[in-house]
């Protein structure tokens, strides 16, 4: 779990992020550590389904298993009514995102179903038209709740399953294109400083109802105009 380090600073609950790791790696979340702090130190509370240090947890790795992160919402509303717990009357679980990169993506597009989701991020990720990992792109119908869509570009392994799903989504959606991070960019490389404000601001714009994050996400003056990026939305 990744938190600020005083979760009353900001004098509201907390947002929470269900988040799914790249490779569906389940007991290990070292690759997204620096993203998730990142995240966090914006003001939400971000629950990760790997092991805090990679020991074994009795998971298996490689395949999607969306259930863990409503399991990781559920755990977030036992601590809400856990006495003495550091996140006690701490969360705003009337705002609630999954999230996940590259197979943890697919896991939060599917776990984005369960009715407590009020948005989803999808990084470098999206359902394969082959049903690939037990899921078909007909899941995307059932989704309720605005979504983003990142992928790096052509060099991207998931970018056009990430630009298929986009065209397929049918609630809110935005897709941000940044042709030079390839698959691992956003959350390793030199786009990641890009890569979590784009992330925050949709959060604050979807969840806190923030005018300027939604300029930002939105507006052709915002991510839009800052090259090399590319940004299509529907349904705003």
């Amino acid at each position: 779990m990744f938190r600020p380090s005083d979760p009353q600073a900001l004098g509201r609950p907390l947002p929470v992020v269900a988040f799914g790791n790249g490779a569906c790696a389940h007991t290990n979340n070292s690759e997204v550590t620096q993203l998730l702090t990142a995240v966090a130190s914006k003001g939400f509370v971000v629950v990760d389904i790997g092991s805090v240090n990679g020991s074994a947890n009795g998971l298996p790795s490689g395949s999607p298993i969306p259930s863990l992160l409503t399991d990781a919402i559920t755990w977030a509303e036992r601590e809400q009514n856990r006495s003495g717990a550091a996140l006690s009357q701490r969360l705003d679980l009337t705002r609630v995102t999954t999230a996940g990169h590259s197979c943890g993506g697919l896991e939060a597009l599917i776990a984005a179903q369960d009715r407590r989701v009020d948005a989803t991020v999808s990084l470098n990720s999206g359902l394969f038209a082959d049903g690939s990992f037990g899921y078909s792109r007909s899941e995307l119908s059932k989704l309720h709740a605005p979504v983003l869509y990142m992928d790096g570009g052509p060099s991207d392994i998931a970018y056009e399953n990430t630009r298929a799903n986009y065209n397929l989504t049918t609630v809110p959606t935005v897709l941000a294109e940044h042709p030079q991070a390839g698959h691992g960019g956003f959350i390793t490389g030199y786009q990641m400083t890009d890569g979590v404000t784009t992330f925050v601001h949709f959060l604050d714009m979807v969840l806190n109802g923030n005018q300027t994050a939604r300029t930002y996400i939105l507006d052709p003056s915002g991510l839009a105009s800052k090259a090399p990026w590319t940004v299509a939305k529907k349904n705003f």
